[in-house]
């Protein structure tokens, strides 16, 4: 194994272990978007959802507003995916 190989081998162990603590996160924060969402429609006041400073969201919006933040965060978790699988093929050969 030359030493540009193991070089490459060492940088994907490191990128596949930063890769996968987002991914976990991403999904996290995106299952935790969903429930507050519903929480908070559903009568949690805790709650706060603003999309400016001092600026809140209807409580009528927030299932929407927290179904897209859901979609786009399960997006950025599905080419962090992509990341890791190529990670993995370069530490396979």
């Amino acid at each position: 194994m030359t030493f540009l190989k193991m070089l490459q081998a060492f940088f994907c162990s490191l990128a596949l272990v930063v890769l996968s603590v987002l991914y976990i996160g991403l999904l996290v924060s995106a299952v935790l978007s969903i429930l507050a969402g519903m929480l908070r429609t559903f009568g949690l006041d805790q709650i706060k959802m603003s999309i400016w400073y001092d600026v809140d969201l209807p409580i009528l919006f927030s299932i929407p507003l927290a179904l897209l933040v859901a979609v786009l965060l399960f997006l950025c978790a599905t080419y962090i995916k992509r990341s890791m699988v190529f990670c993995l093929s370069k530490l396979r050969i």
